[in-house]
């Protein structure tokens, strides 16, 4: 039983075929330059072989003593040695001049001298002249055949040839001169070819043309199909693709890809690890942004590295609500276990008829009450300020909304100035600390809306009062929690408003940012 061939692979298969179209189009190539080189250098070589017995037929048939002595008795004797001289000196095969009678006066043959010629020379008897292949005594040779005159008159013709073999024979010499190179620019095209196609496909990692449409195929339903923004980067530092989600978040208008990706994407790179995520803040937007290196091939090549975009402005407004509620249920909780404590002493009292220190306990632990956001009449804001004001309980900062708040008939909070209020209330709170105090101002009138939160806390030196709107992302404890991005969002909301804020000293002893902006058109805010 004969064995069974084992098939090559496909890879290496197509690799093969790939590489034998190469050399055939190399060896294809060249070969058509050598035969277009070689048809070049045959007329050059007939051309060449003409004009050479042309001069000697025009210089023997205007020589004086062959002139003088055609159609004489000793015509033979005197032109046959001149003949013999043209022929050697020039290289010909033959100088034969013909009198008027049809007969040879000169023959590289002698016994030839004396006969009649083998070809017909009535044509030149006539005036005309000749030039091509024919058939002589000598063999086929390229020949041109002219009259020869005296005064006007023709008194004889002149045939001058060279044999084509040795004309073959010299265009053979040059093939033989010239085929070294044709081989060697053949063998180079092939080395070079193989070798410009391992660099391609090292430059691809080894994809085959026939995964190209797959791959090409795959990313774009990948790239399109996924909500996040993706972003890749070439080794070479230019973006090699976006995608459409990519493009909204980070708000470009125009393909970017092939463009320097330091120059598109300065707000993320800036502050990106070689590997990792990071909380950026690109417009109003607050994304995630992750970066991981790419390698490709069995070699791990690096490819770059790619992008990931994830926005989370909604999600960190609902984490800033859930963590308002949050601490609204700790409180509460605390306050419930404060409250059953209150009640075991005052039940304490009573049962020992204690009625006057009761009625003093009571009027202890009752304290002044702190204004809070319940007695403004929006919704959305009085959530905002309650929960804050829950906040600042759990953390022991006093916490109080100025008497002076006010919120005109027919306005309303909407979401800027929830987002710039809570975003400022969580500063000054984290700021003012435990026995700390937070006083906010409200005032939303039919065309403006005016905010102040002042602290108790360490303030904000005056260096700092510009630069602390601009301070980007910081990586405590390597976490990706936002930190210096609440206030270059205040910023960017107040700004696109048309509004300003202003940072100061508080009277409380910390620091106050006071902002106000016009309210939107018919919303009276």
């Amino acid at each position: 039983m004969r064995p069974t061939a084992t098939p090559l692979p496909r890879r290496r298969r197509l690799r093969l075929q790939l590489a034998g179209l190469q050399v055939v189009i190399v060896l294809a190539v060249v070969l058509a330059v050598a035969v277009a080189v070689m048809v070049v250098e045959d007329q050059r070589v007939q051309d060449q072989a003409y004009a050479r017995v042309g001069t000697v037929a025009s210089h023997v048939g205007n020589e004086p003593a062959v002139i003088a002595a055609l159609n004489t008795e000793d015509a033979a004797q005197v032109i046959a040695p001149i003949a013999q001289l043209a022929r050697e000196v020039s290289g010909v095969d033959y100088v034969v001049v013909v009198g008027l009678d049809n007969i040879r006066l000169s023959h590289p043959d002698p016994e030839q001298i004396g006969r009649p010629v083998s070809t017909d020379h009535s044509l030149m008897r006539q005036g005309e002249s000749f030039s091509g292949i024919e058939s002589g005594t000598l063999g086929p040779t390229l020949r041109v055949k002219a009259p020869i005159r005296a005064d006007g008159q023709i008194i004889g013709t002149i045939s001058v040839g060279i044999l084509q073999s040795e004309v073959r024979a010299q265009l053979n010499s040059i093939v033989v001169g010239f085929a070294p190179w044709i081989l060697g620019a053949a063998g180079l095209g092939t080395l070079l070819s193989l070798s410009a196609a391992r660099a391609i496909r090292r430059r691809i990692f080894g994809v085959e043309p026939d995964e190209v449409p797959g791959l090409l195929q795959s990313q774009n339903a990948l790239l399109y199909a996924v909500s996040d923004g993706v972003l890749g980067v070439g080794p070479a530092g230019r973006i090699t693709l976006c995608n459409g989600e990519a493009e909204t978040l980070l708000g470009l208008r125009e393909s970017v890809v092939g463009r320097i990706a330091e120059e598109v994407l300065d707000p993320l790179l800036g502050t990106m690890p070689e590997e990792g995520a990071r909380q950026v803040l690109v417009g109003e937007r607050v994304l995630v942004v992750s970066r991981r290196n790419a390698v490709a091939g069995a070699a791990r090549a690096d490819a770059g590295y790619t992008l990931t975009l994830r926005d989370r402005t909604a999600l960190e407004a609902s984490l800033r609500e859930l963590a308002g509620q949050r601490g609204l249920a700790d409180a509460l909780r605390a306050q419930t276990h404060e409250f059953a404590n209150r009640l075991h002493v005052l039940s304490g009292y009573l049962s020992v008829g204690a009625h006057q220190k009761a009625q003093e306990y009571i009027a202890r632990i009752a304290g002044p009450q702190e204004r809070t956001a319940v007695e403004l009449p929006d919704s959305g804001l009085a959530g905002v300020l309650s929960a804050n004001a829950a906040v600042a309980r759990e953390h022991g900062v006093s916490f109080e909304v100025s008497a002076q708040s006010l919120v005109a008939a027919g306005a309303g909070a909407d979401g800027d100035l929830l987002t710039v209020l809570g975003n400022l209330l969580s500063n000054a709170i984290e700021a003012a600390g435990d026995g700390g105090r937070v006083e906010v101002f409200v005032r939303l009138a039919e065309h403006r809306v005016e905010l102040r939160v002042e602290d108790s806390g360490p303030g904000v030196p005056p260096e700092q009062a510009e630069r602390i709107f601009t301070r980007g992302v910081s990586a405590k404890d390597q976490s990706i929690q936002p930190h210096g991005i609440g206030l270059a969002l205040v910023q960017r909301i107040i700004q696109r408003r048309g509004g300003t804020i202003e940072v100061g000293d508080s009277a409380l002893g910390g620091a106050q940012f006071a902002a106000r902006w016009p309210a939107a058109t018919g919303q009276g805010n």
